[in-house]
């Protein structure tokens, strides 16, 4: 990073981006069980837009079923992402959905501004579906290990087109929280400049991070770029990084997923560390930490019953991996000093 460029990032982190006090979304995220939902909307310009560099705001209506009764709230969507936003990578794109305040009153989305949905990127097939259930499966796994993650809410969707044009498509996905309303329920600030090396971090926030992504097989997240990554500033200035977007993991597997052609790895089911350097004592630390969550990490495959045995068998096994290396401290700690990051990634 150049000095103008560490200036500016300094900057940014002393002043970050305070979020406007509000309600905190827990009704939406009180439950883990599937939330079945239908969103109404004209699909047409929707799915066929998405390539555009101008991405517009679609009306649409978002109602789901509360104790027998049919709950609608008007809500406007938006194509977002990058690979799986492109039409040819993907049928269908992830969605950004908005929401008014005071439609939204005594409904599930009260407190909410805005949401991601994530959804399958070929809803037509069983394999990709797998995938959505797959990721969700991680997100599951990395709030087990940690409070400095996103929530999430699994969905049975159903999208109708308003002028049925559009056969209605029912695919599984999920709400992730706006990393605003992350930033609300941990009490930070979120820093959007781009730069941040790994001292500017906080050491024990960054390294379960970086043994996380080991873990579930990442090496798509950047922290100087903010790719796949928030940061979150408390009010000591301890800055603390937080992962997202997991589909082009080694856990997920999927089959359009690829490494960047640099690193020396030529699957993105291979692991290689991406992180920070750490002592031994460090990370003796960490693996303390993942040991004591091992039960509950390990559980979440079980409470996602949609997925088929044979994905969550495929899972397991990816993971177990993973609590075989760990069991050889002194052979991760040869693999971390040789693949670590000095600075950043």
């Amino acid at each position: 990073m150049t000095p103008s460029m560490r200036t500016l990032f300094l900057a940014a982190a002393a002043a970050g981006t305070i979020v406007a006090p509000r309600a905190q979304a827990q009704r939406l995220f009180r439950t883990d069980s599937a939330m079945t939902v239908t969103i109404t909307t004209d699909l047409g310009p929707l799915l066929k837009q998405r390539d555009s560099l101008e991405l517009i705001k679609h009306p649409a209506t978002f109602t789901y079923d509360n104790g027998g009764k049919p709950v609608s709230v008007p809500v406007r969507l938006r194509a977002r992402g990058h690979f799986r936003r492109q039409a040819r990578n993907c049928d269908f794109p992830p969605l950004w959905l908005d929401i008014k305040s005071a439609d939204a009153k005594q409904t599930a989305l009260s407190g909410l501004n805005k949401l991601k949905i994530t959804t399958s990127c070929r809803p037509k097939s069983a394999e990709y579906e797998q995938y959505i259930l797959q990721e969700y499966a991680v997100y599951r796994m990395y709030a087990a290990l940690t409070d400095h993650s996103y929530r999430t809410r699994l969905l049975r969707i159903t999208y109708r087109d308003t002028l049925g044009k559009t056969a209605p498509i029912t695919t599984w996905g999920f709400f992730v929280e706006s990393v605003e309303d992350v930033a609300i329920h941990l009490e930070r600030k979120v820093l959007p400049a781009q730069g941040a090396r790994f001292d500017d971090l906080d050491p024990d926030a960054l390294s379960l991070l970086s043994l996380f992504e080991y873990f579930i097989g990442n090496t798509d997240w950047s922290i100087s770029a903010l790719h796949n990554i928030a940061l979150l500033q408390d009010s000591a200035a301890h800055m603390t990084p937080v992962a997202y977007d997991f589909d082009w993991t080694g856990a997920v597997d999927a089959r359009y997923a690829f490494p960047d052609k640099a690193l020396k790895i030529r699957s993105v089911s291979d692991r290689l560390y991406r992180g920070n350097c750490m002592s031994p004592a460090q990370l003796k630390t960490v693996l303390d930490r993942f040991r004591a969550k091992r039960p509950v990490m390990e559980a979440v495959l079980a409470q996602v019953p949609q997925l088929t045995p044979d994905r969550a068998k495929h899972m397991k096994s990816f993971f177990d991996d993973f609590w075989k290396r760990i069991d050889d401290p002194r052979g991760l700690q040869r693999e971390i000093s040789d693949d670590c990051q000095k600075n950043g990634n």
